[in-house]
């Protein structure tokens, strides 16, 4: 897997969108989570009690109907009728007697509509207020009537009744039958007749007068088939009264409450079942007044975050400023700076650890930068030193091996090629001394070479042979001097020592990129591989190649040296590499 190279800045940016910002986002979205949670507990809780205190107002209601329509036992002329009215149908001098009675029981509350009193014969004893009309037994819903004889003398509200044309007065055009089994007291409190009561239905509206009931949300109050008996906002969920809501919306919730969408908006649900009447008291609150009330909780929220966001990112930039940009600037710096080639360091202002490891720094540039100029000192004293040394090698061996070639020569009778000899050894000894410069021309180095080849050949007449393959362009280009006579000083006496005669010396010399090669190859014996080893880098009986060696890598660097390829009993192939001179 690919390691991931990040800045101290970008790294610093993870650090605080995960330490930071994600862990703040999440801490404000929990907290306006549990500020909805509370609101809306808070809310479950007010409507539960609001919908208890409806419902028992609901009660409270039917219980003042029941108080009212119990005064038709303190009138004994009423009773004596509706006894009347068990056995036979009543007379009409009968109900013209009773009715002065009838009509003054019902006229202390506007909202009652009509009042009858239904004999079990089937007569009526009837008033209303102008507008409704009468009522007979035939005309009571059968549901109703059973619903009535079931509560055994307690009052009961049947569905409600909508009228097409408006009334005059009250102005709702909607009311609901009250109805109540009478029963005889004197015979056995056996069923005498029905009270119904004709209620319109803007009475039910001081049920939440008292109740604090939120006005963003709708109130129903339905039987137990689902008919919408009295709302209020009920518009705002697409009802009407009269109207039978579905289950799936006006179901009794599993929990306190249920979460339902109506109309493309979502609404809480809240339920109270309305004691022995069997009625459903609900609640519809819409989602949005939820949010709404707690706008105000989450525009605090988002000030604390946007505040301590500004916060954090404030602390960002001092800590870029102080810490990341002063640690950039000292990485780039470090990276700059070239020991070999010291260069000032431009100042940094920071006072204080950072500044201290910058300051640390800059005398430990300057420290090195010394130690790397004395360095640089001694290695060119240490490679003057190695030339001297291949010069000191050179000069009194190579001199005592000629002089006693010469001394051969004279005694064996070949005296006419001491001039030419001597001639030569003058050239290497005028070249030897001159101490003005250490490098000279590949072309000088030639002459100075093969005055050197020549005496050996003195020495050993048939053993070897040396071709020269110099091109011209290459002959003014500068090398060290005596950069050749140890190699070809190993190929004649170590790669030669088994031979009496056929060597052949090969010295190539050309240019590659700015750079001087020179290779001499032989068909001597070869070399082993320790032996290649031991000639570049110990000190052996090949000291000239190693003094060479040491004193070019000293001298221009470990990518210049000497290089052996050898295979024993074929030959040797020396490559000598230099940079390129004029």
């Amino acid at each position: 897997m690919k390691k991931l190279n990040l800045s101290l800045r970008k790294q610093l940016v993870i650090i605080f969108i995960f330490a930071a910002f994600i862990p703040m986002t999440f801490a404000a979205a929990l907290l306006y989570k549990s500020q909805y949670t509370r609101t809306l507990e808070k809310e479950l809780s007010t409507q539960s009690q609001i919908l208890k205190l409806a419902a028992s107002n609901i009660l409270q209601k039917v219980s003042y109907f029941n108080r009212l329509t119990a005064s038709v036992y303190y009138n004994d002329e009423i009773l004596r009728c509706l006894e009347n009215g068990v056995t036979r149908p009543l007379t009409w001098q009968e109900k013209q007697q009773v009715q002065p009675a009838v009509d003054s029981m019902m006229r202390t509350d506007e909202m009652i509509l009509s009042f009858s009193l239904l004999t079990v014969s089937g007569d009526t004893l009837f008033w209303n207020d102008g507008y409704s009309g009468v009522l007979s037994s035939n005309m009571i819903e059968p549901d109703f009537l059973k619903k009535i004889y079931e509560y055994n003398g307690q009052g009961v509200l049947s569905d409600p009744i909508t009228y097409t044309k408006r009334r005059r007065y009250p102005s709702s055009s909607t009311s609901i039958y009250y109805g109540r089994l009478l029963r005889s007291v004197e015979r056995s409190f056996r069923p005498i007749g029905l009270l119904i009561m004709e209620i319109d239905i803007s009475t039910f509206e001081d049920i939440i007068t008292s109740t604090g009931f939120n006005t963003d949300a709708a109130l129903l109050l339905t039987t137990q088939n689902g008919t919408l008996v009295w709302g209020y906002q009920e518009e705002l969920i697409n009802f009407q009264i009269g109207d039978v809501i579905p289950k799936e919306i006006a179901g009794r919730p599993e929990n306190k409450f249920s979460a339902l969408r109506i109309g493309g908006s979502d609404y809480y649900c809240f339920y109270s079942e309305v004691g022995t009447l069997e009625y459903g008291c609900y609640s519809f609150l819409p989602a949005s007044a939820i949010q709404e009330s707690v706008q105000s909780v989450s525009l605090f929220i988002f000030l604390i975050f946007m505040v301590n966001f500004v916060c954090l990112v404030l602390v960002f930039m001092m800590f870029t400023w102080k810490i990341i940009t002063p640690v950039r600037a000292l990485s780039v710096i470090m990276k700059d700076q070239d020991f070999m080639h010291y260069h000032p360091v431009p100042p940094l202002t920071a006072h204080n650890e950072i500044g201290n490891l910058f300051y640390a720094f800059h005398e430990m540039s300057q420290r090195t930068f010394t130690l790397v100029e004395q360095l640089k000192e001694l290695s060119k004293k240490e490679a003057s030193q190695q030339l001297a040394l291949l010069h000191a090698q050179l000069n009194p061996h190579f001199l005592y091996n000629t002089l006693d070639a010469i001394s051969w020569m004279s005694q064996n009778g070949h005296s006419e090629k001491i001039p030419d000899t001597v001639s030569a050894l003058s050239n290497i000894l005028r070249y030897s001394i001159i101490r003005n410069t250490d490098f000279v021309t590949i072309s000088d180095e030639l002459f100075w070479l093969k005055n050197y080849v020549y005496i050996q050949k003195i020495r050993f007449p048939d053993l070897f042979t040396v071709d020269y393959n110099v091109p011209q362009e290459a002959r003014n280009c500068k090398i060290p001097r005596f950069i050749l006579q140890p190699f070809i000083e190993n190929s004649i006496l170590h790669g030669f020592s088994e031979k009496s005669s056929g060597g052949r010396i090969i010295l190539k010399i050309f240019l590659r990129e700015k750079r001087i090669f020179i290779t001499v190859t032989d068909n001597g014996k070869g070399m082993s591989k320790s032996s290649i080893y031991s000639a570049l880098y110990r000190e052996t009986n090949h000291i000239g190649i190693y003094n060479t060696n040491e004193y070019i890598r000293k001298k221009f660097g470990s990518s210049f040296g000497v290089y052996i390829e050898s295979k024993q009993n074929q030959g040797t192939t020396v490559t000598v590499c230099l940079p390129f001179q004029k």
